[in-house]
């Protein structure tokens, strides 16, 4: 059965592709921090704190939605003072308030350890409101998709199993751009270790999310062959054909081009970023759609 996308469903969606996107960029760029990248200091301090700030926009865009949606008053009905307490009462309101206190505690640990990264000589250290503030963020993150959708009526291992899905996708996806301004600003030679050591944490990562991932579908689903007779099937297959083509990409960096890096340059791996971020934006509008037109067929 189609479901419908008007135009209040459209902005939700909207709101939520932007708050994703800023949580994981926040996520994965504190793991390039941690790692260490000196020469880029500047412009990835620049762009968390940009994308801190374009993240909590978004929360509070998506909470005054679902005001509205709920009110049935227009425009105008987003900001009903009454309705919005109500709103504020529910999961959507306490998840909406964990992803905003990350934003914020995100974008108070990056302003507070911006001396530090600008001033820094050699190797930048991973300041102390960092080491305090990027966890709790990524805590709070993580803590909000337990509270929210489909996976709120589920128990207790289902909502670890989310708080770890987010959290890994976005230690992954989110790293990606900060890793395409590396491979954009620095010699292959100067890549080669940090590629490297991601790509051990990537063994981490992957193994991970097809765990947590694999159980959230036993959860989700009643049976394997709604994956190819519900409307939400039908979405959660395309996502899960995104992340195996993600995984082929990331497989194909590791495997060949960080290998090669050092005699054949940055050009292919460039290319191949390019691509996983492509997909990983698709990734994140599937799973916005996913949480907005439709849901599990036996949780209806």
């Amino acid at each position: 059965m189609p479901f419908a996308a008007g135009p209040w469903e459209l902005a939700i969606v909207l709101a939520k592709v932007l708050s994703y996107a800023g949580l994981a960029s926040l996520t994965g760029g504190f793991l390039i921090f941690w790692l260490g990248s000196d020469r880029t200091a500047r412009h990835l301090l620049n762009f968390l704190l940009s994308a801190s700030i374009v993240g909590a926009l978004a929360v509070v865009l998506f909470f005054l939605l679902q005001v509205g949606v709920v009110n049935r008053n227009g425009i105008a009905g987003m900001f009903d003072s009454f309705m919005a307490g109500l709103v504020l009462q529910s999961p959507i309101g306490y998840g909406s308030g964990l992803k905003l206190a990350g934003f914020l505690v995100a974008a108070v640990a990056l302003w507070l350890a911006r001396p530090t990264l600008l001033s820094a000589q050699g190797a930048v250290k991973f300041p102390a409101a960092l080491r305090i503030g990027a966890p709790l963020a990524i805590a709070l993150f993580a803590a909000s998709f337990a509270v929210l959708g489909h996976v709120a009526s589920l128990g207790v291992l289902a909502r670890v199993a989310i708080a770890v899905h987010i959290g890994v996708m976005g230690l992954w996806i989110g790293a990606l751009y900060p890793l395409y301004t590396l491979c954009q600003r620095e010699p292959a030679a100067a890549l080669t270790p940090l590629l490297h050591t991601f790509g051990q944490i990537g063994w981490v990562l992957t193994g991970s999310l097809l765990v947590a991932g694999t159980y959230l579908l036993t959860q989700l689903l009643a049976a394997p062959f709604d994956l190819i007779s519900t409307p939400y099937g039908f979405l959660l297959l395309g996502k899960l054909l995104l992340v195996i083509c993600l995984l082929g990409l990331a497989a194909l960096n590791k495997f060949r081009l960080v290998p090669t890096l050092a005699t054949v340059g940055t050009g292919a791996l460039q290319r191949s970023i390019r691509g996983e971020l492509v997909l990983a934006l698709l990734i994140l509008l599937l799973t916005a759609c996913l949480t907005t037109f439709t849901g599990p067929t036996h949780m209806s």
